[in-house]
């Protein structure tokens, strides 16, 4: 996801690291985790 973002960042010209962007970046970490865990113990 940080990858994606980087590289999105530098196609724009306006970058800018803010406050909406880490937290966007934070709940998706947080959604894919959540999202692995229950993904590896469902039978």
């Amino acid at each position: 996801m940080l990858t994606i973002y980087l590289i999105s960042s530098i196609l724009n010209w306006k970058f800018g690291l803010t406050i909406q962007s880490i937290l966007m970046i934070g709940i998706g970490v947080a959604f894919g985790i959540l999202g692995g865990i229950i993904g590896v113990n469902k039978k």
